[in-house]
């Protein structure tokens, strides 16, 4: 039976890195954290995946690859693809930082201004995507990585498509690439790709400033999510009470269920909440 990149190890022999450790799971494959042989000081990323997905690992380097040769701070480089008989190795900038997840204090949340300015580079970042007729399709947390002075890097792109065909807007078929932060129109037949990565934007910044999932999935199947469709999240014991109304107005008209109506990027990026430099104390939302 030939390994898997669950149990095998990246084949010394045919790297021009050697192995330091296991730093991940992305899409369809382990991360590992490699140096060069010659110069340690040199450090890459390696996304190792299985020969079974090799069409797509190589489908994510073309994506990748074109997105790195434009090139923009708030997305990770892809430095290049080699192949084994068992294995595709995706190498790429290592962001020495960790993710953003690690940055969410465990049972507590994100305070804003901290939120603010990962979610304002997250913004940015999908704008270049989008802007090359890119949409990712697994915004989260730790799909984010943290490099050098604190600049957020958006990676993985292992479900990442092109929606733009000859500079024609194209319809995608579903495709989910986590649940928690997949949009509700995932779950229909077909769907417009950008709406999906400004949904995915809204639940990662309200897991930063509430420190918790409030959903299982966005179906209607999902009692927590009913509620928040319906407007009847808004408790004593919610923890929407830790946020000011201008932040919940913005989620509310991120993470909403009509695309139509979704806020886009540039509406965002545009929103009173967003465009603060420092911190101010807005009108909490008030609990009946």
């Amino acid at each position: 039976m030939p390994p898997t990149s669950a149990t095998a190890r990246p084949d010394q022999s045919l790297l021009p890195y050697k192995m330091v450790r296991k730093i991940g799971s992305g899409s369809f494959g382990e991360v590992y954290l490699m140096e060069d042989r010659v110069n340690p000081d040199i450090k890459v990323a390696a996304k190792m995946i299985s020969k079974s997905k090799r069409m797509k690992a190589h489908k994510e380097f073309l994506i990748h690859k074109e997105l790195s040769d434009v090139g923009h701070e708030n997305v990770i480089r892809i430095l290049e693809m080699r192949k084994s008989p068992d294995f595709s190795y995706l190498y790429l900038e290592y962001a020495e930082c960790g993710d953003l997840f690690d940055r969410i204090p465990m049972n507590s949340s994100m305070r804003p201004p901290m939120a603010r300015k990962y979610f304002k580079q997250l913004i940015t970042g999908l704008k270049f995507i989008h802007g090359q007729g890119v949409v990712h399709r697994d915004i989260k947390p730790e799909n984010l990585l943290i490099g050098y002075g604190d600049i957020l890097k958006i990676c993985d792109f292992g479900h990442a498509t092109k929606y733009l065909q000859t500079g024609i807007e194209v319809l995608l078929a579903p495709e989910v690439g986590t649940v928690e932060y997949a949009a509700p129109e995932n779950y229909g037949p077909v769907h417009r790709g950008p709406p999906l990565d400004v949904w995915s934007a809204g639940v990662t910044l309200m897991t930063m400033v509430v420190g918790e999932y409030l959903w299982k999935k966005a179906d209607v199947d999902c009692r927590e999510y009913r509620k928040w469709i319906a407007g009847k999240n808004l408790t004593k014991n919610n923890p929407f009470r830790r946020m000011n109304s201008v932040l919940f107005k913005l989620l509310r008209q991120i993470l909403t269920d009509d695309v139509d109506q979704r806020l886009t990027l540039d509406e965002i990026e545009n929103n009173p909440w967003v465009r603060l430099n420092k911190d101010v104390e807005y009108d909490v939302i008030t609990i009946e």
